[in-house]
């Protein structure tokens, strides 16, 4: 199975020792009849998984305040890991073939060797709710997917990423974990492994609520900001948050007021951001199912960046028609009649042609 590399909190420098007297002949002979007393490294998938927990909360509550760069990207490393392995725990309670890569190479032999490939974090989220019928959240799936992301870019090629959304994100997936592991995992454990993980439990959810309440507060900071622009607040890709602004009238490109994150003169990449990320909409799906696009031009400013399932601040839960570029919140859009793909803005009592100029001066060029 795929080898976890375990939290490392080392006490001493390396090759630190303190010096002691040199044994007498009677002492050597007494310690070569001793065993060794260092204990053997043994964890059950469990308690490998709960120990990343435990660091975890310890890099994010118990460094410097705000956590700083090195203890986030221990959370980000760990948090994969902890997610990982207790997925697959509870995925063996199940049947231990369903951690293979595939479940048809899988014998008991292998499995308890230890020597196979096991399946993605992903894939184990997938059989929990497709065979074991674990009521999973596709939510919390997304959120896992993102987090596996960032741990592969810090790992392998360096990872540049914004400390509130990271801190943002890592408390979603712990909220997942910590209902994942009540809920689902220990019910299936023996009493003795149960009564260890209900331990941690117990200190992971009052350090998580001091983790939500950073959240919180830096949100209430910024509730003046936000309630002024709320028709054109929705919620950030990056962290979530319901703080990212479409338009502020500076034409500085959307940014979120809680990560900081900025699509600087790029409102069509961030329209395509978040109808994809928080919305689930894609262009190339929608080709395909044969609906409407997720981002349309702009029958006010003619960029590519019209959102018409927007869900804003001011107008959830509905959908509120939101450009990205000029900021315009619509409230009748159509589609061209021409079958152009292009939408227009026409009130019901308008008499206007519901055709946009290009496919007006089409029809007209036939005569």
């Amino acid at each position: 199975m795929t080898d976890q590399t375990d939290a490392q909190h080392p006490d001493e420098p390396e090759g630190f020792a303190e010096q002691a007297p040199a044994p007498t002949p009677a002492q050597s002979e007494k310690k070569a009849q001793r065993q060794s007393q260092r204990p053997d490294v043994s964890y059950t998938p469990v308690s490998n998984g709960m120990d990343y927990l435990v660091s975890v909360f310890q890099h994010l509550t118990e460094g410097e305040k705000p956590p700083g760069a090195r203890d986030l990207k221990y959370t980000v490393l760990h948090l994969q890991a902890a997610t990982e392995v207790l997925l697959k725990a509870r995925l063996a309670q199940e049947h231990f073939s369903l951690i293979f890569q595939n479940p048809a190479e899988a014998t008991h032999e292998t499995w308890e060797s230890g020597k196979f490939k096991s399946c993605g974090t992903l894939d184990a989220f997938d059989r929990l709710r497709n065979i074991a019928r674990l009521d999973l959240d596709a939510n919390d799936r997304k959120r896992i997917k993102e987090l596996g992301e960032s741990r592969n870019a810090l790992q392998h090629y360096g990872l540049t990423y914004n400390a509130y959304a990271i801190e943002s994100r890592a408390a979603r997936v712990l909220e997942f974990l910590i209902t994942f592991i009540h809920r689902h995992l220990i019910p299936g454990l023996d009493p003795a492994e149960a009564r260890g993980v209900e331990r941690d439990m117990d200190s992971f959810r009052l350090q998580l609520k001091g983790i939500e309440t950073l959240v919180k507060q830096r949100m209430n900071n910024l509730r003046s900001d936000l309630a002024k622009v709320a028709d054109v607040t929705v919620k950030c890709p990056d962290c979530e948050q319901w703080a990212m602004v479409a338009y502020d009238g500076k034409d500085e490109g959307p940014s979120c007021l809680f990560c900081h994150q900025v699509w600087p003169d790029n409102p069509e990449s961030a329209a395509a951001n978040y109808a994809w990320i928080i919305l689930g909409q894609d262009e190339h799906s929608a080709f395909q199912d044969g609906g409407d696009p997720p981002v349309v031009d702009c029958p006010e400013c003619g960029v590519c960046a019209l959102v018409p399932d927007a869900v804003t601040a001011a107008g959830q839960p509905g959908a509120t028609p939101l450009c990205f570029s000029c900021g315009t919140v619509f409230k009748h859009l159509i589609d061209c009649e021409g079958g152009c793909g292009s939408v227009l803005d026409i009130a019901p009592d308008d008499d206007s042609i519901p055709m946009c100029s290009d496919c007006i001066d089409i029809r007209y060029a036939r005569f």
